[in-house]
């Protein structure tokens, strides 16, 4: 996992990107199905799980009504910080703590639903959060885990680590692989197996990936990611080589210019 322990959400610049770009392109439309398919969510008590710049508990909060909330934790203070700063006066059901999900700073039996959009696969001891997540879950509470498949199946993503490697920064490219590559479809069922869930379900989703404004905003995306700050240190002659690569590898992946492959990703339901 060369490189990956860089992968890190912590420079403000890049929570604010993420938000910004990364938001609305790939995880605002999963969120949406995510909470489409699951719920009823009125009235519920949710935990949000790593919830980053937090569109998953805004989306929620939306849902949940007068007599549900919505908390959201994450260790990371910069991707905290945009959370809070995005919630309007209406969104009263809604608060963010900065914890770790291996010690949820949650009473026992609090939550109806935990929920992890993109989260889990960062978490350094797997079986002791799944293990904390049952703690906080109420008797026969839900808890949805969502974790991209590998890069390879994840297209426009695979595209930037291929266009890094061809021009010989693989290291970079192995920090863009740690969302995906690390937790396999067992190993992720085995942390709440092992948590002792009564029931363990994971399925397979697919969509398209869309970036409307083509090859200049697929630049700017992939920039957007937590190896944004690694790719700007990079020589000028450097970055211009890997902008024209991408350019040539974004116009072959999407031939209709805005559907840039498809994302892949595990969705893991388990019952208290």
């Amino acid at each position: 996992m060369k490189g990956s322990n860089e992968f890190s959400f912590s420079d403000d610049s890049v929570a604010g990107s993420y938000d910004d770009v990364l938001v609305p392109i790939l995880f605002e439309p999963w969120a949406k199905a995510l909470i489409d398919a699951h719920g009823p969510w009125d009235g519920r008590r949710v935990l949000d799980l790593a919830t980053g710049t937090g569109i998953v508990a805004r989306m929620l909060a939306e849902q949940l009504g007068p007599s549900g909330s919505v908390l959201g934790t994450d260790l990371n203070a910069e991707m905290l910080k945009v959370a809070a700063a995005s919630i309007s006066n209406e969104f009263r059901n809604i608060e963010f703590v900065e914890c770790p999900a291996e010690n949820l700073e949650c009473i026992d039996n609090s939550f109806d639903y935990v929920v992890c959009q993109q989260g889990f696969q960062f978490f350094s001891d797997k079986i002791a959060s799944a293990k904390e997540i049952r703690r906080v879950l109420r008797d026969d509470g839900t808890v949805i885990v969502s974790v991209w498949r590998t890069v390879a199946e994840c297209h426009f993503f695979n595209t930037i680590c291929e266009t890094l490697e061809s021009i010989g920064e693989a290291e970079i490219a192995g920090m863009m692989r740690a969302p995906f590559d690390f937790l396999p479809r067992n190993d992720l069922e085995v942390a709440f197996q092992s948590a002792e869930f009564s029931s363990v379900d994971v399925n397979f989703e697919e969509r398209d990936m869309i970036i409307s404004g083509g090859v200049e905003h697929a630049t700017r995306t992939a920039y957007s990611t937590p190896i944004g700050p690694r790719l700007r240190s990079l020589s000028e002659e450097i970055q211009a080589q890997f902008v024209d690569e991408f350019a040539k590898h974004i116009k072959e992946l999407a031939s209709d210019g805005v559907t840039m492959g498809q994302m892949a990703s595990d969705v893991l339901v388990a019952k208290k």
